[in-house]
């Protein structure tokens, strides 16, 4: 995502992760020195400060259901705490803004005790012990509730950093029109395409339906890759030091991107990097495939209101060759450590848990087109007969993450994770539209990540 997360119609995919010169950018290198002196431990005492603050990312639009979380809290928690009330901070959409302000509350003795913040964001701040570990307040009939995975990638150092908040992952929107006219199966769970199936019924569809274009996509923050991941081929090497994508794999595959955007079987939007354009081009109805986050899934209905419905939109997963589905974004919840008491470690784990219940997630659900963590809320909804006839498609969504869950690819989970990705949709882009050849841009793309990898 080029500068935030979630927009306040929540149609946008929900994740974005800065690079450490974007960061260094946006709050200076001198405020990320200072960083260093308030690292680690607490105040030293069982003082609370109060209220619990939480601080979250670009999520005016759940303004009503915030208030109703922390009243929640202050009933649930308030006596545990003498009277201990919560209260809420947001910054957004752009995301130097929202670390700026992180970074000088920590440099601060004021610091937001609950942070809403990215996957990789996190793994930033972890080695620096910013982040409380949850495990010594979640027991196992807490954690159970949840998808494994996801408690997995919030692990750091075998310590649970981060509480899973809500997430996302890879869909291909296919209408079904132009497929049946062109005879052909549409991508779904139960026909998983590889990257070259996409590739040529694309070209097919635009040959003999009525389509103008056979597939759009977006490809900022990894989710270009898995058009190469499932075909084997990886970002860095086992041990993480060095690219390893410089293969003639990768070389046959862009190749054939570039063939056919040259041809206009891929639409030269589907470069940019621009979400909306991409979403708007599937939703006109001339084009056959899109493939992009599955919270686009209300922009899509949106755009293309005039046609958009369960019965012409076929639902599938990412790119697949017998390796993974798409790439996850996450967000969790994560109690700052620094200048803050054990007992305010513990109120903020128990706002967690309120934010993170059953009811919540529902709800966030309900306002939402993302995905959220805890797994009987989905279910409940997947059941519930008035939403299924209210949001059919987006019931469909969840079915399709029970499908791809335990498969999902998690992006590289260290500092250069963003600088990385932008390189690689930079370059390939450029090879795409013909601005470079297909060597060049994977030679650069290769030279650039293993400079970022060494500093």
């Amino acid at each position: 995502m080029a500068d935030d997360t979630m927009p306040e119609d929540s149609t946008r995919p929900t994740s974005f992760h800065s690079s450490r010169r974007q960061i260094l950018a946006a709050t200076g290198g001198a405020a990320l020195a200072g960083l260093a002196g308030c690292i680690g431990g607490n105040d030293g005492s069982d003082q609370l400060k109060d209220p619990i603050e939480l601080y979250t990312w670009n999520l005016p639009f759940l303004e009503e259901s915030i208030n109703g979380w922390m009243d929640q809290f202050k009933k649930e928690y308030g006596d545990k705490y003498d009277g201990l009330e919560a209260e809420w901070t947001d910054r957004g959409p752009a995301t130097g803004d929202v670390l700026s302000y992180f970074q000088s509350r920590l440099q601060s003795d004021d610091p937001v005790n609950i942070f809403d913040t990215q996957m990789t964001t996190y793994t930033r701040y972890a080695k620096d012990d910013i982040w409380v570990d949850l495990n010594q307040f979640a027991d196992e009939e807490f954690l159970g509730k949840y998808y494994d995975k996801l408690i997995e990638v919030m692990t750091y150092d075998d310590k649970l950093v981060q509480m899973p908040f809500y997430m996302g992952s890879m869909a291909t929107y296919s209408r079904k029109k132009w497929f049946d006219e062109t005879d052909l199966d549409p991508p779904t769970t139960d026909n998983f395409y590889s990257t070259m199936d996409y590739l040529d019924a694309a070209e097919q569809l635009v040959e003999n339906s009525g389509a103008k274009f056979g597939l759009t996509f977006i490809r900022y923050d990894w989710q270009l890759w898995p058009w190469f991941q499932s075909e084997g081929i990886d970002v860095l090497n086992d041990d993480g030091t060095k690219a390893a994508f410089n293969t003639n794999r990768t070389r046959e595959i862009l190749s054939r991107f570039r063939e056919l955007t040259e041809k206009g079987v891929i639409p030269e939007v589907s470069w940019t990097g621009e979400w909306k354009p991409a979403a708007e081009q599937f939703g006109a109805g001339d084009t056959a495939m899109f493939y992009s986050s599955t919270s686009a899934l209300r922009l899509v209905q949106n755009t293309g209101s005039d046609w958009v419905s369960e019965d012409s939109v076929v639902l599938g997963g990412a790119p697949r060759n017998g390796r993974y589905g798409g790439p996850m974004t996450m967000h969790g919840l994560g109690a700052v450590k620094p200048k803050t008491s054990e007992k305010a470690h513990e109120a903020s784990f128990d706002f967690i848990s309120v934010i993170v219940n059953k009811k919540w997630q529902k709800d966030f659900l309900r306002n939402t087109t993302v995905l959220v963590p805890h797994k009987q809320a989905v279910k409940e909804l997947q059941n519930d007969s008035q939403f299924v006839e209210e949001n059919p498609l987006l019931v469909e969504i969840y079915k399709l993450w029970d499908a791809v869950s335990a498969d999902v690819w998690v992006p590289p989970l260290i500092e250069a994770s963003s600088e990385m990705s932008q390189t690689i949709d930079k370059q390939f882009s450029a090879a795409a539209l013909g601005e470079k050849s297909v060597d060049e841009a994977i030679n650069t793309a290769e030279q650039q990540i293993n400079q970022a990898l060494n500093g």
